[in-house]
């Protein structure tokens, strides 16, 4: 293209075309612009975020903002997946697949945020979990943290706002696994519903379970009580964990 746009250039320099020498000079540098932005982005990188299944999904949409411009989430995913092939030789494997649509659909629609199924459905595609529409599958606690947290990444024009039956949805999954506390990172969007779901007797103990929970975290193993308060700290702290996990 640039070989062709230089012969054409000489052709107009040589009949004094000025209005062509000019539109000619803007392509070139147009090209070598998008030249560089692509050269911004090395292949090394891109196989250690979309070639990489445990990729976090804030990592993967950053990376795509960057690489495809900020609306590449209203393109079609043939168009998605032609441009990274064309552009970085790279095809996306069935994982990240899952969670670039996914990511995409979040762009797209505030579903997610108030609807449990959809909540559901996001946080198995942003843990690295295939969704399965066959079957219902929950996530794990820390599966729920870490989408919580790239939600408000993606969408910080909802500013966490959350709806009813999700914030039921997230409270029943972790009551489920035996975790009667909210966990340090939501407490703040889940402790009105999650203290009318568990027992006073529980409630009266967060305070003495975070109090644990931070003194975990700080490496204090002493005067340690296999009580409720301890078991209920080390178990917000292996959700808290999980969660990093998910997020490198």
């Amino acid at each position: 293209m640039t070989c062709k746009l230089s012969e054409q250039l000489h052709t107009a320099t040589l009949l004094n075309d000025q209005k062509t020498i000019d539109r000619i000079h803007e392509e070139i540098n147009s090209i070598e612009c998008l030249k560089k932005e692509s050269s911004d982005i090395s292949s090394w990188k891109i196989n250690t975020v979309l070639n990489n299944d445990k990729s976090s999904a804030l990592k993967v949409y950053d990376f795509l903002n960057k690489s495809l411009g900020n609306d590449w989430w209203e393109w079609e995913i043939e168009t998605i997946d032609r441009i990274l092939f064309i552009n970085y030789a790279t095809v996306l494997e069935d994982i990240n697949r899952d969670k670039v649509l996914a990511i995409r659909h979040l762009c797209r629609n505030d579903a997610a945020f108030f609807d449990w199924y959809e909540f559901n459905q996001l946080a198995l595609a942003f843990s690295s979990c295939i969704a399965d529409f066959d079957f219902l599958r929950y996530p794990s606690p820390g599966m729920i943290i870490n989408t919580i947290f790239c939600m408000n990444g993606i969408r910080p024009d909802r500013n966490g706002d959350f709806g009813i039956d999700v914030k039921k949805y997230i409270c029943i999954i972790l009551i489920n696994d035996g975790i009667y506390t909210p966990p340090p990172s939501i407490f703040k969007l889940i402790k009105d519903i999650m203290k009318n779901m568990v027992s006073n007797e529980v409630s009266n103990l967060w305070i003495n379970i975070l109090e644990q929970y931070n003194k975990f975290i700080d490496k204090d193993y002493e005067n340690i009580n296999e009580d409720i308060i301890t078991i209920q700290a080390q178990r917000i702290l292996k959700a808290e964990l999980s969660a990093r996990e998910y997020g490198i």
